[in-house]
């Protein structure tokens, strides 16, 4: 599945969550079999798998000679903790949005881990995002370099980064936010 597609994915998932965040009905009105909460929290299997392709192309980038070798340990340096950072509050949250676009229940230690970390993501989210101008400098050095050495794959894993930084932005950490928003909403109702 391609990026585009994979974005249509979770926008069409979070209006689903939030169509159902508004739904009077709960889940066991919904059915007369009892449903079983969700007991653990993961980052999406696609999410992670791309974390560590761009992890293990980037190692391969810092072996490299002159320039680009000198532009991807840089990079490396700057992103690594993030990913780190983006690992422990902003992707996990990330494991509930079909549970929740399919008003699935939503155990109280996972909802309280959740919330947790989508709150810490909305205090952190000005420095994350200030982390990504660091980031993309150094990407766009990277890129720079690569077309220099005619480097193709370092000069892919560039655009791979300015890519998957836009996405983050644009989807991955909002809809890390609004499922911390729906969980707390659906524990406000009555």
């Amino acid at each position: 599945m391609d990026r585009k597609h994979l974005n249509y994915c979770f926008i069409g998932m979070l209006a689903v969550a939030l169509a159902a965040c508004d739904s009077p009905e709960t889940p066991t009105e919904q059915t007369t079999e009892a449903v079983m909460p969700i007991t653990i929290m993961a980052i999406p299997p696609s999410i992670k798998m791309e974390h560590e392709e761009i992890h293990a192309a980037l190692i391969e980038a810092t072996h490299a000679p002159g320039e680009v070798g000198v532009a991807a340990r840089e990079l490396a340096e700057v992103l690594h903790p993030h990913f780190v950072r983006e690992e422990e509050i902003a992707l996990p949250p990330l494991g509930l949005l079909a549970p929740l676009a399919s008003s699935a229940p939503v155990s109280d230690a996972v909802r309280s881990e959740a919330l947790a970390m989508t709150d810490a993501l909305r205090v952190e989210l000005p420095k994350m995002l200030e982390e990504h101008g660091r980031i993309r400098a150094a990407v766009e050095k990277l890129h720079a370099a690569a077309r220099a050495e005619q480097a193709v794959r370092q000069e892919q894993l560039a655009d791979q980064l300015a890519l998957h930084a836009q996405t983050e932005e644009e989807v991955l950490y909002p809809a890390a936010i609004l499922v911390g928003d729906i969980l707390r909403a659906r524990v406000q109702r009555p």
